[in-house]
């Protein structure tokens, strides 16, 4: 499988579906057309949608949900980390952790927003099956859109998404997708932005966002949610500020994670709450979720 244009791998083509009406896809010499509708596409890479569909989502009326007693009974540290294999650009040891753990050898892992399709290699070592797609990259096996995914239903045993949530425009749609190609027992993991600015981003998640984005799931149970980064490093690395601001933010950060006196009441708090503080000033949140 290779972003060059070749037809996808055997396995791959065996779950790939149309993206407009959700039928068989027959190839081509040069792409792929719908057994049924007019989808038709000329590169083999080519997996996106061509007609609009209205789509309807139905949501279970039911009492709120008391987050923070959701967050008491959760796991919010990082997964312990057992992955000693190769590194990606962007470190998903922790998640690769929980794959080592929880999937077995010759698992299917859609990497979806894959980007630089960093993370393949690491979870090739794992001896899964890799599959990395994205809107636009070039890296990318298949270009895809989260909200219309053209696999069929229960096709993957991990789908990771890489602070991928909060560049989608509809989340509750692409979860469901989400959802939909994992098999049952597979894992949804990733990060999500809460704190970080701006970066072609529509929705940034709060702990408590994301508990309610993913009970939208009946399907999906919630096991881990933690700190990945601050908010005041994540803004010193990615705000749009001068570079002075930057630094000046950069110092702050380290300040308060040097000189925990500046917060004396903090030492007397337990683990549990501690963790939780920092999930609220979280400039990323880390979660790892399964389909019942």
């Amino acid at each position: 499988m290779t972003a060059s244009g070749a037809m996808p791998h055997p396995w791959i083509e065996a779950i790939l579906r149309c993206p407009d009406c959700s039928s068989g896809l027959i190839a081509q010499p040069r792409g792929w057309r719908c057994s049924v509708c007019s989808w038709a596409s000329q590169d083999p890479r080519d997996l996106q949608p061509q007609t609009p569909r209205e789509l309807t989502l139905t949501h279970r009326r039911q009492a709120p949900a008391a987050p923070d007693q959701l967050l008491e009974a959760l796991p919010t540290e990082p997964p312990p980390l057992t992955y000693a294999g190769p590194t990606a650009l962007r470190d998903s040891s922790a998640f690769l952790s929980e794959m080592k753990q929880r999937l077995q050898p010759g698992a299917t892992v859609l990497d979806l927003g894959c980007g630089p399709r960093d993370q393949q290699l690491p979870i090739e070592s794992l001896g899964f099956r890799y599959l990395g797609v994205d809107v636009d990259s070039r890296a990318a096996d298949l270009l895809v859109d989260a909200h219309c995914l053209p696999f069929q239903d229960q096709s993957f045993d991990a789908v990771l998404s890489y602070a991928v949530l909060e560049h989608l425009r509809d989340p509750f749609v692409a979860l469901r997708e989400i959802t939909r190609v994992l098999r049952p027992g597979g894992l949804y993991l990733g990060t999500v932005s809460q704190g970080e600015p701006f970066h072609a981003s529509y929705f940034h998640h709060t702990a408590w966002g994301l508990l309610a984005l993913f009970s939208s799931q009946p399907e999906l149970e919630t096991l881990r949610l933690w700190a990945a980064i601050d908010t005041l490093e994540s803004l010193a690395r990615m705000g749009r500020y001068p570079k002075v601001i930057r630094k000046a933010l950069a110092g702050l950060h380290r300040l308060q994670v040097d000189v925990p006196q500046l917060a004396p009441r903090k030492a007397r708090w337990p683990r549990k709450a501690l963790q939780i503080d920092a999930l609220y000033r979280a400039g990323s949140i880390g979660f790892v979720a399964r389909r019942g």
